[in-house]
């Protein structure tokens, strides 16, 4: 017997969140008036023209975004694989333990990252990995609590 409620939501409004960080601008920065977007698929140009490079401006970092972006896309499908894991309660608390630290260390790799620039916008965005911690917690404490209910039916019995 598995009780399986709002923890299944609260990892799915995770594992979207984390979905959605992935691809959406994270920060915006200006660099010689030229503006630039960073997501975690790399730097965007905003003051090209139809889509033409700038050549004027060699003074853009270089970061390298794509390990963070498979922290994310991982962590949004670690939390997918949590919510049909829910006849496995400890593997469900492990998955949901995992994605918390994930997370947090794409939080603080980011803000290491960015720490020393200039000129620098950060978006709304950026409020989608705190709020998809808070969901894991959420679905954290939902687990646990199912968890100790079921233990003190099986005494019971």
């Amino acid at each position: 017997m598995v009780i399986q409620r709002w923890q299944s939501v609260y990892l799915l409004v995770a594992a979207l969140l984390m979905g959605f960080y992935a691809f959406m601008p994270i920060v915006g920065f200006s660099i010689d008036g030229s503006g630039f977007e960073l997501s975690l698929l790399g730097v965007d140009n905003m003051s090209a023209a139809s889509g033409a490079e700038c050549a004027a401006t060699p003074d853009i970092p270089w970061v390298l975004t794509w390990p963070l972006f498979a922290v994310a896309i991982l962590t949004s499908l670690l939390s997918l694989v949590a919510i049909f894991k829910f006849k496995q309660m400890k593997l469900q608390k492990a998955l949901c333990r995992v994605c918390i630290i994930l997370t947090i260390a794409l939080v603080a790799s980011l803000l290491v990252m960015v720490n020393g620039w200039e000129n620098v916008r950060y978006y709304f965005s950026n409020c989608m990995p705190i709020l998809a911690i808070i969901a894991y917690v959420m679905a954290l404490r939902g687990i646990i609590s199912d968890y100790k209910k079921i233990s003190d039916a099986d005494r019971l019995r």
